[in-house]
């Protein structure tokens, strides 16, 4: 619902209606008093009692609904924030009705507000997951999307983010407003409450004891709002498919660094990167806790025979089957690790599990390791590596949410460094290093344990 706040205006009108209306009453008593009475048998000038309808138009309340349209257009227009947008036009039919009037105009105005430069990426995403539902209907043969899908969907993303949020729906996209209202729903759904998920699940490697979140700053949310939505971008892209498998990456794996993620400042890779790792943690942790429930010789599976594999059997302690059902199943999104997190149920989170865990994928981890990187920057070398070469400064500049994070300058020490992945400590990614505000890194006292890796 609107804020007080923002319905001042109107409540101080029925003040003033209220204030009038009393001020009019006591004139006519203090005139009553004054009369002279008049003689017997003379007329009185008394005038005739209202009648019930006049007295109860008079004094009936203004209310929200009974506004003009006019007025109810601005309150809506004001409520920015997509959950109080929700709770009004569900709370009020005629709000409602109204809403559906402009119901484009309202939704572009709360995302552009709530995901401000983020907005491009949703887009992104959106777009994205509309080309893994073609692949649900049926007769699609199709496992992945194809290679030449995923270079015409990366480039109008790249194009895109070169335009600016208010600029994005003047431009020659057609953004309709179904797909606006499942932006809207992923966000309210999904990328916000991970925000604040994500962030606790963060700080709690800060401090051995619990560790609140707090307020998060505008810098900070944005930061991990668009790594959220990046993350999810790449595993619409390259993640396994609707039905759980891939057979090769849609392009060839030396081509994946340098068509998404270089296209990213190093430091908004790591962004991804950490999002990615925290995710590996809690699945690494659901893995332990799920398998002996999953273990080929659970009693629930004696009706198979061998050597098969009965469904929603996994060999968990095989490193290599972890390591590739770790991948898979995080490759699956942010839907499937909102559902985990939320999982307390023992039982529900096996069945959870041994649906959705899948294997064979080439995801985030061989991508970004040390021999990736150092092949590209031979066959594609870029501005970035040679800012590098020449020892550029890159210094500490604010909490902005365009340049380096304090915690990225302390680690290269004010260079232009051009790394990311597997070449930085583990360690600093998952407190989620990257996003956070130069207050945040001063209160926690963690800067000082940030180092260059030996070389």
């Amino acid at each position: 619902m609107p804020s007080l706040s923002r319905l001042c205006l109107f409540g101080r009108l029925r003040r003033r209606e209220n204030t009038t209306r009393d001020t009019k009453l006591n004139r006519n008593a203090v005139d009553d008093i004054e009369q002279p009475q008049g003689q017997p048998g003379q007329a009185q000038n008394t005038p005739a009692p209202p009648s019930s309808t006049a007295a109860a138009e008079k004094h009936t309340p203004i209310t929200l609904e009974s506004l003009p349209a006019e007025l109810r257009h601005i309150i809506i227009s004001l409520v920015l924030d997509i959950e109080d947008l929700k709770a009004l036009v569900l709370a009020s039919p005629v709000f409602h009705k109204h809403y559906l009037l402009d119901r484009k105009a309202f939704l572009r105005r709360a995302l552009q507000a709530a995901l401000g430069n983020v907005l491009v990426d949703a887009y992104a995403v959106h777009t994205s997951a509309l080309l893994r539902k073609q692949q649900q209907q049926p007769g699609h043969s199709l496992r992945q999307l194809e290679e030449t899908t995923v270079r015409l969907c990366m480039a109008n993303y790249v194009a895109l983010r070169s335009v600016s949020p208010d600029q994005l729906f003047a431009a020659e996209v057609a953004i309709t407003e179904d797909d606006l209202a499942a932006m809207a729903s992923f966000y309210c759904s999904l990328a916000r409450p991970l925000v604040e998920q994500c962030a606790a699940l963060f700080l709690r490697h800060l401090d051995a004891a619990p560790r609140r979140v707090g307020r998060l700053s505008r810098t900070e949310r944005t930061r991990l709002l668009r790594a959220l939505y990046r993350f999810q971008l790449y595993c619409n892209l390259f993640g396994v498919g609707p039905r759980g498998y891939t057979e090769r990456p849609p392009l060839p794996m030396s081509e994946i660094l340098l068509f998404f993620f270089c296209v990213f400042p190093p430091w908004e890779i790591e962004e991804i990167h950490c999002i990615y790792v925290i995710i590996r943690e809690k699945y690494e942790a659901v893995f332990d806790a799920i398998r002996l429930d999953v273990a080929r010789d659970n009693p629930a599976f004696d009706g198979w025979r061998r050597p098969d594999t009965p469904p929603g059997s996994f060999d968990l302690t095989n490193e290599y089957a972890r390591e590739s059902l770790r991948q898979g199943t995080a490759s699956r999104g942010l839907r499937l690790f909102s559902k985990v997190i939320q999982t307390s149920d023992h039982k529900k989170l096996v069945k959870r599990m041994q649906k959705y865990m899948a294997l064979d994928c080439i995801f985030i981890e061989p991508i970004l390791n040390w021999t990736s990187q150092e092949l590209r920057r031979i066959e594609h070398p870029s501005e970035e590596d040679r800012a590098e070469a020449r020892r550029e400064r890159l210094p500490f500049l604010g909490d902005k949410e365009d340049g380096p994070p304090l915690a990225w300058v302390i680690l290269w020490r004010g260079k232009y460094i051009n790394e990311f992945g597997d070449v930085i400590d583990y360690r600093f990614k998952e407190w989620g290093y990257v996003f956070w505000d130069c207050k945040r890194l001063n209160e926690s006292g963690c800067k000082n344990d940030l180092r260059v890796r030996p070389t």
